[in-house]
């Protein structure tokens, strides 16, 4: 399946809300690092207060947070076919193969990454648009590549990253943030060959309201998705632990949101009376992405949770007992 940025047509009258998404997840289950990298585009492209945002965060277990956003106008970016490169944050997909190349560069702020990582397996896409708010939001994701190379260095510390896990999506739609919408989503990766699972939710800004809940399973080379009542989601408890915030001029000018209730356990469940699986996800910490919409008022507040999770159940006669890394994405 050829995958492509999907930017609006000359006649799109919501190309003011165009975004679109490349984003990579890094687990490292040797050292316990967790590390995101996104590249997005957010504005009509022929619209020169366009931005394209990249940010890199990894979380070092008993050293916190390092990385940084960026931010450029859309004319300062590389924009391929299936790639976003800017000065220092660039993810890249080879349309046919499917391969994902990464890095980042941010010398100040104590890390450097570069990786290139292949599919273990088909992606899953979501083309038709899902309502999302007054716009509509489209996916595909990769539940697992195989990492093929890759060095970190974070802080003072280089990473052997033999037995690092990779996971991918691609994320376009309409949609201005400050929109009364919101998502819960989570990528949950054991160690190769262990499982993995992929959970997403689409909500309203307070998550009171929401479309119906998905999970899909991939182990022992197959894959299974639940969806709708067979899901059950459940946020418990309040984190209690120190909330990084990018970037910092924004962080700055949002004061009331130095302190948002995210939970300190997720708890998923799935089952339909043949196949069942139970997740159990402590996070130990947590960072805040501020995002601007560029043309016109308004926020949305990305909550990236990392930590680690437990699973329980079967699919198929396969085992799902394990435990892994995990990232959980709570946004309004």
């Amino acid at each position: 399946m050829i995958d492509t940025l999907r930017p609006p047509g000359i006649f799109d009258a919501q190309a003011g809300a165009y975004k679109d998404w490349l984003h990579v997840n890094l687990f490292d289950h040797a050292s316990g690092v967790v590390g995101l990298l996104n590249v997005s585009l957010h504005g009509d492209p022929q619209d020169e207060r366009s931005r394209a945002v990249g940010a890199a965060l990894f979380h070092l277990p008993g050293q916190g947070w390092l990385g940084n956003t960026e931010v450029r106008g859309l004319r300062d970016a590389g924009i391929g076919a299936a790639s976003l490169a800017l000065e220092r944050i660039a993810i890249a997909v080879e349309p046919l193969s499917g391969r994902v190349l990464a890095s980042a560069r941010l010398p100040d702020d104590g890390l450097e990454l570069r990786l290139t990582a292949v599919a273990e397996a088909p992606a899953l896409a979501v083309d038709s648009p899902v309502p999302f708010g007054a716009g509509w939001i489209s996916w595909r994701m990769v539940p697992r590549l195989r990492l093929a190379a890759g060095s970190l260095r974070a802080g003072d510390r280089s990473f052997d990253l033999a037995r690092a896990s990779v996971y991918h999506d691609h994320n376009w739609g309409r949609w201005h943030w400050g929109d009364d919408v919101g998502w819960e989503w989570g990528a949950f990766l054991a160690a190769a060959p262990g499982p993995s699972f992929v959970l997403s939710r689409v909500t309203d800004r307070r998550h009171r309201r929401g479309g119906f809940p998905s999970l899909t399973v991939s182990a022992a080379g197959g894959r299974r998705t639940f969806g709708g009542p067979a899901v059950e989601i459940a946020l418990d408890g309040v984190l209690d632990a120190p909330l990084r915030r990018f970037p910092g001029a924004l962080a700055a000018l949002h004061q009331d949101r130095r302190s948002p209730r995210l939970p300190a356990r997720v708890r998923v469940s799935a089952g339909d009376g043949f196949d069942r699986v139970a997740l159990d996800f402590r996070p130990r910490a947590a960072a805040q992405l501020i995002a601007a919409d560029p043309t016109v008022p308004g926020y949305g507040f990305l909550h990236e949770l990392v930590g680690e999770f437990t699973a329980a159940g079967h699919v198929g006669g396969t085992d799902l007992g394990a435990t892994g890394l995990a990232v959980f994405e709570y946004v309004d």
